[in-house]
């Protein structure tokens, strides 16, 4: 994507995904992230196009709902329709996956207390962001805590897709910061505890956790309740 007066352009490709690519670039002279969604070959061109639009506005959409409860996550800029693509704030920082082995024991309570008062906020609103990994997470130099791709976000009021959501976060500790799992997992609950209003339906959504774990798998999402 270029304008002719070079207003608008990608300059690298920084991540290549099955679903999108990333690439850094400028937009009016800010520094952005040109969020494109990649076309499908084994899919109806037609159909691959609608596909595609259709995540892209509903993901857009959810960015910019999301700011209006307090969460920070990158500004949107610009939707583009015609090659199914978001221009948002890039946000200068370091994935949190990076920043486990190098911070204190304080200083990962605070971020993990932070990022369980986003989901409770996510949550409580019936919203679900559907990937909720340490890579998704950006903290800048100044400590602010971004959270980021909202690709797999959805609309849900249901206990069993609040605790799936939460558990993917907990299956990551587990496998990628062993060490730290205890300590991130425990600041989560404390955040995610103090920021949920109905006290009653939190309890249910952590307690139905541990349910989801003893099954040994995800249910599909059609035979949620």
């Amino acid at each position: 994507m270029k304008s002719n007066n070079l207003t608008i352009f990608k300059e690298k490709l920084l991540h290549k995904g099955a679903e999108a690519s990333l690439y850094y670039g400028h937009w009016f002279n800010k520094e952005v992230i040109f969020k494109q969604r990649i076309p499908k070959k084994y899919r109806i061109e037609k159909l691959d196009r609608a596909i595609r639009n259709l995540r892209t506005i509903k993901e857009a959409r959810a960015l910019i709902r999301v700011k209006e409860y307090g969460i920070c996550v990158p500004q949107v800029y610009e939707i583009n329709t015609d090659n199914s693509t978001i221009i948002m704030k890039y946000i200068e920082g370091q994935k949190l996956k990076n920043l486990l082995n190098v911070i204190d024991e304080k200083t990962k309570d605070r971020y993990f207390q932070i990022l369980g008062d986003y989901i409770a906020k996510l949550h409580q609103t019936g919203q679900i962001h559907g990937d909720i990994t340490t890579s998704n997470v950006i903290i800048t130099e100044t400590g602010k805590l971004f959270l980021i791709d909202f690709g797999l976000y959805e609309n849900s009021d249901s206990i069993e897709d609040k605790s799936t959501d939460i558990h993917l976060l907990k299956r990551v500790l587990i496998s990628s910061h062993g060490q730290d799992y205890n300590l991130c997992y425990q600041a989560f609950l404390t955040g995610y505890r103090d920021s949920y209003i109905d006290q009653k339906e939190c309890n249910r959504i952590i307690n139905n956790i541990a349910v989801i774990e003893t099954r040994g798998r995800y249910i599909k999402k059609e035979q949620r309740q």
